[in-house]
């Protein structure tokens, strides 16, 4: 009787430990997905409009230290848990079949995939085009770069909001269903 009730004990550790380890992992996307939707949208709210009120010569020249400037371990540390942080949840949680949890964790993570493409699509092209141009004819280089980054960083902001809500949908369900 006590090997069955060890068994019995050790099994319902091992779940509780599966369910702290996927709610902790819920929680890092719920954070990471939050501060890059935040990224964006500061930079579509606040520093893209503010940037567009400089001359070309300006303009070109901030934005250019800007995207060398936000190349640092910690972008890079959120950017990439933002994305890992998902996946691994849902690795974790795949034994489990399609549940409404998984759903919601894989949704987040098509979410914000689609966002780190376009990111290396499009505005990281950008930027490197405009890093490339240095500071000759500025007013070209202004107009191949501007609209069109602003654009695409919308949807990144669009995309990158919807995987923190849908992170956060999960780990309410996740709560909820102590799952």
């Amino acid at each position: 009787m006590a090997a069955i009730n060890h068994t019995l004990t050790a099994g319902t550790d091992a779940i509780t430990g599966t369910r702290d380890t996927v709610g902790r992992w819920l929680t890092a996307g719920a954070v990471a997905n939050t501060l890059m939707a935040g990224t964006y949208v500061a930079f579509s709210a606040v520093v893209m409009p503010l940037l567009g009120t400089k001359d070309d010569a300006d303009f070109v020249h901030s934005m250019q230290q800007i995207n060398t400037g936000i190349e640092n371990p910690l972008f890079f540390t959120v950017f990439t848990a933002a994305l890992a942080a998902p996946a691994i949840a849902a690795w974790k949680l795949r034994k489990r079949g399609g549940t409404t949890l998984m759903r919601w964790t894989l949704a987040a993570l098509a979410l914000y995939t689609t966002t780190v493409l376009t990111t290396s699509g499009i505005n990281v092209p950008l930027n490197e085009a405009l890093a490339a141009a240095g500071g000759t004819d500025p007013a070209k280089t202004r107009a191949d770069f501007e609209t069109t980054w602003n654009i695409w960083n919308g949807i990144r902001a669009v995309l990158s909001t919807a995987a923190a809500v849908a992170m956060a949908k999960a780990i309410r369900l996740h709560r909820r269903n102590r799952v």
